[in-house]
């Protein structure tokens, strides 16, 4: 639902509210932004001039506060603005990737029937769910002029969707929580609800996994059971359960099974293998179209997902040198296996096969994709033959790997090979032979040969094998944070030439951990010996500079802080031992949030108050509300207001601590786990829309408040 926009007809920009002060001569600015600014003419705007093609790319460079100041200057500007949907767009494009992605999946599967629901929870506007229907075109037809059986969606549905409910949620001054499922006896935090918040996989115990669905009658229900042994060799959980939604691996001694969640929100098995071997390590590709296992047999086998929703043996790529794992890449168009003297790469072939791509005999312990899948790093983190070298398998332009020179340290061991997420650049840790303590650091980048060059000389750090001083790169790859010292963090940033230029600063005191914001423009530093959350925000021309402290309750290790997802918000919070905080004191513990102003500065906007130590402070998709859980018991929703401010929008009351708490991707629901081991599913609504709209509730919503 896009806010209502007041159009300037009149001409006269003196009245517009917006442009309050500023008076229609020449010589004044009406506004201005990137280095752009707006007069008013006494001639016709002459952007109404361009052709709507170039028009709307002009547009579609301005940010959303600009388009919707543009929105308000005319009619036809408004107009064209609000067919284009530029405001959902702007503010979509504005989300990380997989969140896009996961945002798209679910308004691409999503039912006519399930989309009513999800809007009669925040509101009774019938005009909206209609504004959302008229993304659906009239009629659909294929390439052979015959009309499809299922309309699609047009091209800005998701965007529209997820920005419609954002402004929805947004709006709601308060929610009314209704208990979809509880679910007792889970096994801590090992549980996972899937991208459409329809599905839930959930260790019941040791050796136990229960798959819960939201079935078609609108209720939860328990819909396949699986069992396991959790002291099996592999070295990832026995479940996995990936971003697609619709498939779950479970794997037990020899048998591995995979689960699927229909259209018709039936949960089946739909594939059961006894294997010769022990199993020692099974991958799900991301798509959960495909699924690798190996045995301690050496057997490695693939299958995949075809047309007709069956699974088949797609590849036998069994080594008799005996694989020790084997991974998908981030996209699941290859797969890697290795043993310790030995590393293949198989792609995925037009005929749905698997073709051998790579091979290469460097023997190591560690083999992995780096995260864009466009590298293979290789190296070992122990004592051996090679463990004073590394090397980087690399996919060149004509699709085939190179193998990189080895990659060493005078005098050392390379001890870890760290890739950035856009795959340009590598850390080598190394270690100085005789010297256990002695460990430095470098960079190195792919150049325009597919050669990795130095770009850093070795960097003195440390890391005492906490992987919280481990050199960490930044979200956008631009940035490497890592501790020089007890007493120093440094930060080194790529600048335009590709030199990376540190920044020091001083911690002056131990740190529970140091961080990056999402999209990499500010990191967070928090301390255990001095009571505060330090801020730093980097700028071209200045680098890194503080911008902002947040002050703590507590002194200690227990001090905790997380950014949203826009980067905007960072809600600091503290869990503390029982003993220091039984005198009972109300509102004792305390989550604070601060925001962003756009000029270099953090300033506080709430508190949120507990009675006991909080244990999670999560914001939702979108960085509008927030939820917080507690040892006193609840769980408190927040929403911030289109003013800035926050409001607490419902407490979620339970009669254990509450561990956990998290949204639901598309934020309708909340998941929280109590101390005892309990489990809940709530739904959340507008005040008043329960009890106002009892038949558009789900049956299963009523059961419980």
């Amino acid at each position: 639902m896009e806010p209502p926009i007041t159009v300037n007809t009149s001409g006269n920009y003196g009245d517009n509210p917006d442009c309050a002060g500023v008076t229609p001569e020449i010589s004044r600015y009406v506004w201005n932004s990137n280095g752009m600014s707006v007069v008013p003419c006494q001639d016709q705007f002459s952007l109404l001039y361009l052709p709507e093609p170039p028009m709307l790319r002009l547009l579609g460079y301005l940010s959303f506060r600009e388009i919707l100041a543009t929105a308000k200057t005319c009619t036809y500007l408004n107009q064209v603005i609000t067919d284009e949907h530029l405001l959902a767009r702007s503010w979509f494009a504005k989300l990380a990737t997989h969140q896009q992605n996961q945002f798209k999946e679910i308004a691409r599967d999503i039912s006519d029937r399930d989309l009513q629901h999800w809007l009669r929870q925040f509101t009774t506007d019938t005009a909206v769910v209609g504004k959302l229907y008229r993304q659906y075109p009239e009629e659909q037809t294929t390439n052979d002029g015959l009309k499809t059986c299922k309309a699609q969606r047009r091209k800005y549905f998701p965007q529209v969707l997820f920005y419609t409910v954002s402004k929805l949620m947004a709006d709601c001054r308060q929610f009314e929580p209704v208990l979809a499922t509880k679910i007792l006896g889970a096994y801590g935090n090992t549980l996972s609800l899937n991208t459409h918040g329809d599905q839930l996989v959930i260790l019941k115990n040791y050796r136990t996994g229960l798959i819960f669905g939201y079935t078609a009658n609108s209720s939860w229900h328990k819909q396949a059971r699986f069992n396991f042994d959790y002291e099996s060799n592999t070295s990832r959980p026995l479940y996995n359960f990936e971003s697609n939604s619709r498939h779950v691996l479970a794997c037990r001694k020899h048998t591995a099974k995979i689960f699927a969640y229909n259209a018709d929100k039936r949960c089946t098995e739909q594939l059961d293998i006894c294997h010769g071997g022990r199993i020692r390590s099974a991958d799900l590709s991301y798509d959960g179209h495909h699924a690798v296992i190996i045995c301690d047999d050496g057997s490695a086998r693939i299958h995949s997902w075809n047309d007709t929703g069956h699974w088949t043996l797609a590849a036998d790529i069994t080594d008799f040198r005996r694989p020790l794992k084997a991974r998908f890449s981030p996209d699941g168009s290859r797969v890697l296996t290795h043993s310790n003297s030995c590393t293949k790469i198989h792609r995925r072939n037009e005929e749905g096969g698997w073709t051998l791509e790579a091979t290469s005999d460097f023997s190591a312990e560690s083999v992995t994709f780096s995260p864009d899948g466009s590298h293979v790093l290789m190296y070992s983190d122990y004592e051996g033959i090679n463990a004073q070298i590394a090397k980087i398998l690399s996919l060149n332009k004509d699709g085939g790997w190179l193998e990189s020179a080895p990659l060493t340290d005078n005098g050392g061991s390379v001890i870890r090979v760290i890739a950035s997420p856009d795959g340009r650049h590598v850390i080598t840790v190394n270690r100085k032979d005789g010297e256990p303590d002695s460990i430095t650091m470098k960079i190195l980048s792919h150049d325009s040969n597919s050669d990795w060059t130095e770009k850093t000389g070795n960097i003195p750090i440390i890391i005492h094998n906490d992987a919280r001083y481990w050199p960490k790169f930044s979200p956008d790859s631009r940035h490497v944070m890592v501790s020089r010292n007890t007493s120093n963090l440094e930060i080194l940033s790529c600048d335009q030439r590709g030199n990376w230029i540190p920044t020091s600063i001083p911690c002056l005191e131990k740190r529970k951990r140091a961080f990056f914001s999402p999209d990499s423009r500010h990191a967070a530093i928090i301390s255990t010996d001095y009571l505060s959350t330090r801020i730093y925000s980097y700028d071209e021309a200045r680098g890194w500079t503080e911008s902002g402290t947040i002050p703590h309750e507590f002194q200690g290790p227990d001090n905790n802080a997380s950014f949203s997802p826009d980067s905007r918000h960072i809600a600091t919070f503290c869990w503390h031992p029982v003993s220091l905080w039984n005198d009972n004191i109300p509102g004792k513990f305390k989550v604070k949030i601060y925001s962003y102003d756009g000029h270099g500065k953090w300033l506080p906007k709430a508190l949120i108050r507990h009675a006991g130590p909080i244990y999670s402070a999560r914001f939702n998709a979108d960085s509008t509300h927030l939820v917080t859980a507690s040892q006193d018991g609840t769980a408190v929703v927040s929403g911030r207001c289109a003013n800035g401010s926050w409001v607490n929008k419902v407490i979620l009351r339970h009669d254990y601590p509450i561990n956990s708490a998290f949204f639901s991707v598309d934020s309708r629901q909340v998941v929280t786990i109590t101390g005892s081991n309990n489990v809940k599913i709530w739904c959340l609504f507008a005040a008043g829309m329960v009890l106002d709209n009892p038949a558009e509730t789900p049956s299963c919503l009523l059961q419980s408040r």
